[in-house]
């Protein structure tokens, strides 16, 4: 069994990753908010999204669309067989989930049930990843 000092280094380090990361995030959303707005502009229209989206998605933080990938986990599907099916839709995936609000019952569903697909009631992702998995295997990798 571990000692305690063990858990203390542990915890100590995975909160000091935590604050690192939360650090990077914030200086990222910083450099966005000072931004010269003609350059804002033109990346959010690189991303095929507003200014303002683009500001709303950051301030989401860094982990934003982290059910997305645990729910792609749990249907089988990689970035590549979601990217295959459409064009862009991995992107549009990713905004959509960061801008959820079920997170809470999503993250429930999916540590105690991911297989129920009582999911897709409230998931607004639902019908593009049902796609996503059933166009799996139909184009080339």
């Amino acid at each position: 069994m571990p000692k305690t000092s063990d858990h203390r280094s542990l915890a100590l380090q995975a909160t000091e990753d935590f604050l690192a990361r939360v650090r990077a995030w914030w200086q990222r959303y910083d450099e966005l908010k000072d931004m010269d707005r003609g350059e804002l502009d033109r990346i959010a229209a690189d991303l095929g999204m507003t200014a303002r989206d683009l500001q709303d998605l950051a301030a989401r933080g860094p982990d934003a669309a982290a059910l997305l990938y645990r729910r792609m986990a749990a249907l089988g599907l990689s970035r590549s067989d979601v990217e295959r099916t459409a064009l862009g839709l991995m992107r549009d995936l990713e905004r959509t989930c960061s801008c959820c609000n079920h997170k809470g019952v999503c993250e429930k569903d999916l540590a105690t049930r991911p297989e129920d697909a009582a999911w897709e009631s409230y998931c607004p992702n639902a019908i593009s990843l049902d796609s996503a998995a059933g166009t799996k295997g139909r184009f080339p990798a």
